[in-house]
């Protein structure tokens, strides 16, 4: 309506220069929101991953992807080209509507309210489509990702871990006393839960979380951080707490910073912790080395808390887990960054599990 009632009383050639600049913001604006909103390979794009190289895939991850491959890609890329179809048709009933606008203001003598709120009609099969057909393809293309291929990828990695698509509410608790770094919040959202148990009976849960300022009617005022925060659980009690933060955060805790003997892993990472002996004794370097190893490799910032009878690590990856749209569904660049998080977790919190079970605390 607002365009139309634009473009009938408009004179001269400068309003429609400037409706036409109006006009591609917002077809640049729907393609952002309608093919970004789905996350497309958010961590590659945030870190600049280049391509992987095949000689770089595990073979126990080329045996997972041809698993997930073969049953389930096809069901799931169906689903994608059906919503990638309805994005086109989307944009081109927008132009159809706009063109008809433009060509209707220049041949019609239109003066009256009435005429103008004709002209608005132009827009309603773009309404109708978008509400009952687009909406219905974004959201039949999301639950059969979730389904079939993150939940079949999840549970082929460790058949003990089973995957959410909502879920992790009550890892608020969790989040809260890591005390990890940032600005306030009033809003903890979850989803994409896993929790389960990993090889040597540990128990690990983690999701996406985002954390969110809102107003009293709970609209979004702004976004704090988006990411991937998983909870793992630790042998022992640890009687002081050791964190590991990129070293570029100005930190200022009630901890004592330890100087390490690895100088690579300085690079990175600063540790902060009342007992210097402990935190060496479970950072040996095999530990240090796998969490360079991981940043050099991904370049995905973390942190790690070790805490009482837990591990806590957060990832500053963004929305994880969210399907493609323009690259194939079952993207094997994105999938080999989901796996080597999950391998990442798993192998961190095994090799620590392992040292303290050697230690006297």
């Amino acid at each position: 309506m607002i365009i139309s009632y634009l473009i009938a009383t408009a004179k001269g050639i400068w309003p429609f220069v400037i409706l036409g600049i109006v006009v591609f913001g917002i077809i640049f604006y729907v393609i952002e929101t309608m093919v970004l909103s789905f996350g497309i390979a958010k961590p590659h794009k945030r870190h600049m991953h280049t391509k992987i190289k095949k000689s770089k895939v595990s073979k126990e991850f080329k045996k997972i992807y041809h698993y997930i491959e073969t049953n389930y890609a096809k069901e799931v890329e169906k689903n994608r080209k059906t919503l990638l179809k309805s994005i086109i048709i989307c944009l081109v009933l927008f132009i159809i509507s706009f063109s008809l606008l433009l060509f209707l203001r220049q041949t019609l003598d239109i003066k009256s309210k009435n005429g103008y709120g004709i002209l608005g009609l132009l827009f309603i099969p773009l309404v109708i489509y978008y509400t009952y057909k687009y909406k219905k393809y974004n959201t039949a293309y999301l639950q059969v990702f979730k389904s079939k291929i993150i939940h079949n990828f999840v549970n082929y990695i460790n058949p003990n871990l089973y995957y959410h698509q909502y879920g992790g509410k009550h890892l608020l608790h969790y989040y809260l006393d890591a005390k990890f770094k940032g600005h306030p919040f009033s809003r903890f959202v979850t989803d994409d839960y896993i929790e389960g148990y990993l090889d040597n009976s540990t128990n690990i849960e983690m999701c996406n979380i985002s954390l969110e300022n809102v107003n009293e009617n709970g609209e979004l005022l702004n976004l704090v951080y988006e990411g991937i925060f998983s909870v793992t659980q630790l042998d022992i009690y640890l009687s002081d707490e050791i964190r590991i933060e990129k070293n570029k955060y100005s930190l200022k805790l009630d901890c004592n910073k330890v100087e390490m003997d690895n100088n690579e892993f300085e690079k990175y990472f600063d540790v902060y912790s009342h007992s210097n002996i402990l935190a060496m004794q479970v950072l040996t370097h095999d530990v240090m080395e796998e969490l360079v190893q991981f940043y050099n490799t991904y370049k995905i910032k973390f942190e790690i808390i070790m805490k009482n009878h837990n591990i806590y690590i957060r990832f500053d990856t963004g929305v994880m887990f969210e399907p493609n749209i323009l690259k194939s569904s079952n993207d094997q660049n994105t999938l080999w960054i989901y796996y080597n998080i999950l391998q990442f977790v798993t192998n961190v919190t095994i090799k620590i599990n392992t040292l303290l079970k050697n230690l006297e605390i």
